[in-house]
This record gives structure tokens, C-alpha cells and sequence, in this order.
């Protein structure tokens, strides 16, 4: 089975050697081939695009999709994101691929960097409200998911899983994203 992960930076593995990133770990510990299409930097809006015009021509069996940090950092809104989340979902279906939605953890910092471009408490209650909808969302209608911040608070959600950015996860927090994922293989019915 072929999966291809669209994302930004929380997909792509900002910042860690390959090997150590989630996806690649999945390549290696699964059966399914798993494709990293995460860009760092991008929005709910280029995913979308992305997908239309270079993901859904791959011919996947399924799309784990995980966006809309971005779009909260932003614009401190995560209205773009819901609305491409369901384009995605529409897309999907018309090609006959199964979308999966990744739940981000909630933001609880951003890069020094970036504190001038955004409203860090606005971005992380938005973030939390955003990550409470996507939860209602997925089993609401129900969608197949992985809830990445679930895993992290399983296991404290501590700096330690984190880059010294506080934002982006480390080889710890990429084990973690990868572990939560297999947990979840049987149950994405896939």
C-alpha cells in the first residue's frame, strides 16, 4: 500500500536527520511504502494545491494529511485550514483514495523569530481550539485519523520532545509520532 503524508514542516521532519523522521521510520517498520511530501513553511492552502497537482497523480491508496500550524501562526485563524481540510477530503474521494486526518499536537511555542509576526497566546488557545474541532470533526463524520497530540500527552508532552524551538519534534517526538501511527494502522482499516 502506498501512503503519501502531506504536510509542512511537522511531516517533513524539520530539522532531524532523515533516518530519524517519522515517515521514514514508517518506511522502514511497516509493510506500506510511505512518501513524504511535508514542506516546511507551507499552509492548509499550498497542501491543497499540492495535492491537486502533485499527490493524487501518484496514484496513493491513501493521503495522511496534517496542516494548519501555519495558517494559525499566520493569519491567528484556523478557518483556511478546516476549509481545505474538507476540500482534500472531496479531492480524495473523487480519486478513490482514503484520507486520513493527522490531529497536530496543539502549539505551545513558536521560534523567537516569529514572535513578531504573531500573537503567540492568541496562536496557542487558537491552536488548542483548532485541535478540539478536528477531534469532534474526525468522529463526527467519521474520518480516519491519527491524533498526534494525544501521543504527545500520553507521554507529558514535555520540552524534551521538542527542538530547543519548542515547536518542531526532535528524534524523541518523531519516535513518537511514528509509534502513534502504528497504533493506529488496524483501526485506519487500510
Amino acid at each position: 500500500m502506498k501512503i503519501v503524508c502531506l504536510g509542512d514542516s511537522l511531516t517533513a521532519g524539520y530539522k532531524v536527520r532523515q533516518e530519524y523522521a517519522w515517515v521514514s521510520i514508517l518506511n522502514r517498520e511497516t509493510p506500506h511504502t510511505w512518501i513524504n511530501c511535508g514542506i516546511s513553511g507551507d499552509t492548509s492552502v499550498g497542501m491543497l494545491v499540492r495535492l491537486q497537482t502533485q499527490v493524487l497523480p501518484q496514484k496513493p491508496d491513501a493521503v495522511l494529511w496534517m496542516g494548519g500550524s501555519n495558517d494559525l501562526i499566520i493569519t491567528n485563524s484556523s478557518d483556511s485550514a478546516k476549509n481545505s481540510l474538507m476540500s482534500m477530503i472531496h479531492h480524495c474521494g473523487e480519486w478513490g483514495v482514503v484520507p486520513i486526518i493527522g490531529i497536530p499536537f496543539a502549539i505551545r511555542s513558536v521560534p523567537d523569530r516569529w514572535n513578531k509576526v504573531c500573537d503567540l497566546p492568541k496562536v496557542c488557545e487558537g491552536s488548542g481550539e483548532y485541535v478540539r474541532w478536528l477531534r469532534n470533526f474526525v468522529v463526527g463524520i467519521p474520518q480516519r485519523y491519527v491524533d498526534f497530540d494525544a501521543a504527545f500527552r500520553a507521554v507529558g508532552n514535555g520540552p524534551e520532545l521538542y527542538l530547543e524551538d519548542g515547536l518542531h519534534p526532535n528524534e524523541i517526538g518523531q519516535r513518537i509520532m511514528a509509534d502513534a501511527v502504528m497504533a493506529r494502522l488496524n483501526a485506519l482499516d487500510l
